[in-house]
């Protein structure tokens, strides 16, 4: 029996249930950032938290889908999220697991089950960008049948964060 389950979110799950792990995602794309010499405001991450909620239906279904991956005690130690990009592909976003549930099997459940829910969404490709220091899923996207691409994608970071572009690394995954 695996230490959490995936749980696929119909409607948003409860702000501070969600803000909980997508604080402490924001906090480490934070760090990393500023370790690469970015001088990040203070304020970027509740300003990124916003920018989630406002546009948080965008992965609902029937366009998206948000996973949250649960402990048994019912906490939050992992998320992913998926937008449709385009008639064919989709977007994976937010790929995030706590320290608590590192090397539990969480993230690759989580790239999984977005697969899943893309094919049944009728989408034929999965595209994703990371930062060049998150070591973690530079690692494990090819090991899940992800090709890191020689040219950028404008994935939605490559069109907000012009200045992160020179640092992103692009994976697709034809389903």
């Amino acid at each position: 029996m695996s230490a959490f389950e995936i749980e696929h979110c119909e409607h948003l799950p409860p702000k501070d249930d969600l803000n909980g792990i997508l604080s402490q995602y924001y906090a480490v794309i934070v760090q990393r950032m500023q370790d690469m010499g970015f001088e990040i405001d203070p304020a970027a991450p509740q300003s990124a938290l916003e920018e989630f909620w406002t546009n948080a239906e965008d992965y609902l279904p029937p366009n998206g889908c948000l996973l949250v991956a649960r402990k048994t005690t019912g906490e939050i130690v992992g998320c992913g999220m998926m937008r449709r990009f385009d008639e064919h592909t989709g977007e994976l976003k937010r790929v995030f697991v706590s320290d608590t549930a590192r090397g539990t099997g969480t993230g690759r459940a989580l790239i999984e089950a977005r697969e899943q829910v893309a094919r049944d969404m009728g989408l034929k490709r999965l595209i994703a960008d990371t930062l060049t220091p998150n070591i973690e899923m530079r690692d494990l996207y090819p090991k899940l049948g992800f090709v890191e691409l020689d040219e950028p994608i404008e994935t939605t970071t490559y069109i907000d964060q012009p200045m992160l572009r020179p640092h992103l690394h692009f994976f697709a995954k034809e389903l």
